[in-house]
């Protein structure tokens, strides 16, 4: 060891600039190495959670213009020409393959149920705290691609005239399915809930609203309703039309819409809707199916141009690390036959330049490590992984200069010295 250490610091000593390029090599190889792992690891392993192949395709938000939103609305409450004109088009827009909906979140304080109520929530570990809440309209079971696991969906009556039932109808999500029934009462003074309402269906188990940047959207704990349910009976005033007239335009201004069919061009049919009936000017965003299929074709063609940049990269550094390891060796080579003479023998030298170069990986991987805990305050991928690749890296740039050193002898050390 005492001689790996002084070989160590004459090798520092006299070739500080190689040893600075050695070093930068290193750090730009390792550096390309752990952004070609980081993303393939973002891709297959975070993306797969959202690109799995029974998600919901072709799922758009439709909305009107900014600046006409508050006109439309108006135009709602105030039952003009256009709002007869919205509900045909909401007619022929569903009746024709597609499906537009709305969904609203909100939260149930658990408190607002009565004890027997909390009780069987309590079952289902939901004794404290805040109860998911969804209102949805009538076509969100298809539009969402939920699945009804035991029961049913609300029907067209209850989604318009939720009060004319004997209880408010609710469809609950998995998590509630051991601890109730088709057909219990939910008691609760809860908006929307209005005293008591009755379980007619339950949700399959990871039923999700699965779109981009979208925080809630988990069913398996939640309570559905109808989307009239949330307003109180006294809001069906016949000067402003029934409530689920209205939330049905809402759905065309801003809400949903589904599509199953790829290759329909949803912005063209649409304006064909509104030019047909000379409505508002509504715009549809892709938001899933299609649009995450496109995000996952870029992103795999992002990740095979890192790759072959990362392996351009690292043969370049490995070309250069070779060349400047090479030469030195070569400057080297008396120094090395000195130490042969005085009965060193040559597995030690190329040992002592082995641990010279593992010296100078293990620096080149330190920047690595710190940009990953500045960034992300973990260390994003496992530190194995980059010391493999870099060590592929160091022994084939190492192989020419352990070959020259094969040839190191003392006939060698005579003829340079009558040189």
């Amino acid at each position: 060891m005492r001689f790996h250490a002084k070989n160590f610091a004459r090798s520092v000593l006299t070739h500080p600039k190689e040893n600075l390029i050695i070093l930068f090599n290193l750090i730009v190889s390792t550096m390309v190495i752990f952004v070609l792992i980081q993303n393939y690891y973002y891709l297959k392993e975070r993306h797969d959670v959202v690109f799995f192949e029974d998600r919901v395709a072709n799922l758009y938000g439709i909305h009107c213009e900014a600046d006409m939103h508050a006109i439309a609305e108006s135009d709602i409450y105030s039952k003009t020409s256009l709002y007869d004109i919205g509900l045909k088009i909401y007619d022929e827009i569903n009746s024709s393959g597609f499906k537009t909906f709305s969904s609203v979140y909100s939260e149930i304080p658990v408190p607002s149920f009565d004890e027997e109520t909390r009780n069987k929530m309590r079952e289902a570990h939901h004794s404290i705290g805040m109860i998911p809440k969804y209102i949805l309209s009538e076509y969100a079971l298809d539009g969402m691609g939920l699945k009804i696991s035991e029961g049913r969906w609300f029907n067209k009556e209850e989604i318009d005239h939720p009060f004319d039932c004997e209880r408010v109808p609710v469809v609950l999500g998995s998590d509630f399915k051991d601890a109730f029934d088709i057909g219990d009462v939910l008691v609760s003074n809860a908006r929307g809930l209005y005293d008591e309402a009755e379980v007619i269906g339950f949700l399959d188990s990871n039923s999700i609203l699965e779109y981009y940047k979208i925080t809630e959207g988990g069913f398996n704990g939640a309570i559905i309703l109808g989307s009239n349910a949330d307003f109180p009976r006294e809001t069906e005033d016949p000067r402003f039309g029934p409530p689920a007239n209205r939330e049905r335009i809402r759905t065309l201004i801003n809400g949903f819409l589904y599509c199953p069919d790829e290759s329909i061009d949803v912005q063209k049919e649409i304006n064909r809707y509104t030019s047909k009936y000379g409505f508002y000017q509504l715009t549809v965003s892709p938001i899933d199916g299609t649009a995450f299929s496109e995000t996952r074709s870029i992103s795999e063609r992002n990740l095979l141009l890192i790759g072959v940049l990362a392996v351009s990269t690292t043969v370049i550094c490995m070309i250069s690390l070779g060349g400047v390891l090479y030469n030195r060796t070569l400057d080297d080579r008396r120094t090395y036959c000195i130490y042969m003479s005085a009965g060193i023998p040559l597995w030690k030298i190329n040992l002592s330049l082995i641990l010279e170069m593992l010296f100078w990986m293990v620096i080149s991987i330190i920047p690595v490590i710190a940009l990953s805990i500045y960034e992300f305050q973990t260390l994003m991928i496992p530190l194995w992984q980059i010391a493999l690749f870099e060590f592929i890296v160091m022994a084939v740039s190492i192989a020419p200069s352990l070959r020259v050193n094969s040839k190191c002898n003392l006939d060698l050390l005579i003829r340079n010295q009558t040189n």
